[in-house]
């Protein structure tokens, strides 16, 4: 399993590492330390290692950080930084409550409990669930918002992570569902305290594992010595489950010491030399718990004598009897047992449906945010052609009006073309008109050149008096024209009346 995935930029700070030593009691010889600007759960610096802060607040990890959960995360290929807090609650759980029960609990146990996922929204992370019918603590969370961003750094070295001991104890995984559940198997319950009292001592083998059931089972349970076998359901969706044969487990304390020992000894020897035989089902008819302990009798005579081993003495009649309350005992369990997996298989078809339906809403609500997304960018892409067209409207209606000034100015400006030179003409027409008429009396009343010059100097300065009183007002201010915007004016792009001095 790699590490590959995105990785958000750390927020913790060291406040946040001084609360782990001051409110959830580290160590100051643990030595903790913020992430550095690139470093990241792929490439820390060496000899250090990553976790986060959420682990110790919400997860109940404790520094030293417990050698058989490094174990469990060795054996997966998976560092702290690759779990989700889901991951981590369950590991933690289980181990708490096999440590209080005197079991051992390692990789084997823990994925006949649960299974592993990749989770889908942060590649290169894992989570797990309870495998049906086999949930053990209640009210864990799935899923955990924002718990990657408070990211900091640790020492490996004896002080961060120290050995817890070990034991040689091994236990069938009906029997330690059935204990694991016992007590206080809530979430709410594991507190920092719970954990450390837990953590801080061995593993302990004085403690036999009672197959927790019904009233029933457990009044039965202390009748004898009864030592069962249990073979382990494959499930089709476990292909790490390994199939290897496991040895016997005690379910209540028996006859005496001596007794248990040489039973489970020469079960124990009978297995070894017999590999691959397995116990023949019989359909019992009347008297089922009578039916059962002979063919318990039956078995256990052939198995012992098949591996070379010697019958018990049963001289004694008191020997007799207590072999048979074994036989007869063992009956009993097998039939509450058969109840019991009753039971857990209708619980079992109950999750599955369960969980079924909670795929399906998951499945739902992805779709719905899909679909909500979809919306969304949709309803953006026509709020930005709305614009853009408004926008072009705009620009088309300013062009449409500059035009339509240009229009008229290019109109006025041939009208006062046209007039200037209607203007001109009529001048020298005038004109003309006068010369000939003043020559015309200087030829008939013989008048002097000096007396009509005075004269016509008179008539200049009437008729200069007369133009300026009989001037025309050309200017277009008093038109009834649309008005025009300064952004319309700006595109007009200067077009203007040519002065008079340019059209002469």
């Amino acid at each position: 399993m790699s590490l590959s995935f995105n990785f958000p930029r750390p927020t913790a700070k060291v406040d946040d590492l001084e609360d782990l030593y001051e409110a959830y009691g580290v160590d100051r010889s643990v030595i903790l330390d913020l992430a550095g600007t690139h470093e990241t759960p792929k490439t820390m610096r060496e000899g250090y290692y990553g976790a986060y802060h959420s682990f110790f607040h919400s997860c109940g990890l404790i520094f030293p950080i417990p050698e058989t959960i490094l174990e469990i995360m060795a054996e997966l290929g998976l560092s702290l930084t690759q779990i989700l807090p889901n991951f981590l609650r369950y590991l933690i759980a289980f181990l708490v409550r096999a440590r209080e029960e005197g079991l051992s609990f390692g990789l084997s146990e823990f994925r006949q409990l649960v299974l592993e996922k990749r989770n889908q929204q942060n590649p290169g992370t894992f989570l797990v669930s309870p495998r049906p019918g086999r949930h053990v603590i209640e009210d864990i969370p799935y899923r955990d918002q924002k718990w990657r961003e408070q990211f900091f750094v640790f020492k490996m070295d004896r002080a961060s992570m120290a050995p817890s001991g070990s034991s040689s104890m091994s236990d069938e995984i009906r029997g330690l569902i059935g204990i694991l559940r016992r007590d206080r198997s809530n979430w709410s319950t594991f507190d920092q305290a719970r954990i450390r009292a837990v953590f801080a001592i061995p593993e302990g083998t004085d403690r036999a594992p009672v197959f927790g059931g019904s009233e029933d089972e457990a009044e039965h349970s202390q009748e004898g010595a009864i030592f069962w076998k249990i073979s382990l359901d494959h499930d089709s969706d476990d292909e790490d489950v390994l199939g290897e044969r496991r040895p016997l487990v005690s379910l209540s304390p028996g006859l005496g010491d001596e007794t248990v020992a040489a039973t489970r000894e020469r079960r124990q020897s009978s297995e070894g030399a017999l590999p691959g035989s397995s116990r023949p089902r019989f359909v019992p008819e009347g008297d089922g718990s009578l039916f059962a302990a002979q063919s318990d009798l039956i078995f256990l005579a052939g198995r012992m004598r098949s591996a070379g081993c010697h019958l018990p003495s049963l001289a004694s009649s008191v020997e007799k009897e207590a072999y048979a309350q074994v036989a007869v005992a063992s009956s009993k369990a097998f039939e509450g047992a058969r109840s019991h997996q009753a039971r857990r298989e209708e619980g079992c078809r109950k999750d599955r449906g369960f969980d079924r339906r909670l795929e399906e809403n998951s499945l739902g609500e992805e779709a719905l945010m899909t679909q909500m997304v979809a919306q969304k960018a949709r309803i953006a892409a026509l709020e930005v052609e709305r614009d853009r067209d408004i926008r072009r409207a705009s620009r088309i209606a300013r062009r449409a009006i500059a035009t339509w000034y240009r229009e008229i100015l290019e109109s006025l400006k041939d009208k006062w073309t046209s007039k200037k030179k209607e203007v001109f003409y009529e001048i020298q027409l005038q004109e003309v008109i006068a010369n000939i008429d003043l020559l015309n009396e200087l030829k008939d009343e013989g008048l002097t050149g000096d007396a009509e010059l005075a004269r016509l100097k008179e008539m200049e300065g009437y008729c200069e008096d007369l133009v300026a009183s009989a001037a025309s007002d050309w200017s277009i201010s008093e038109l009834d024209l649309p008005q025009v915007s300064n952004d319309s004016a700006d595109q007009i792009g200067g077009s203007s009346v040519p002065d008079d001095s340019a059209s002469s």
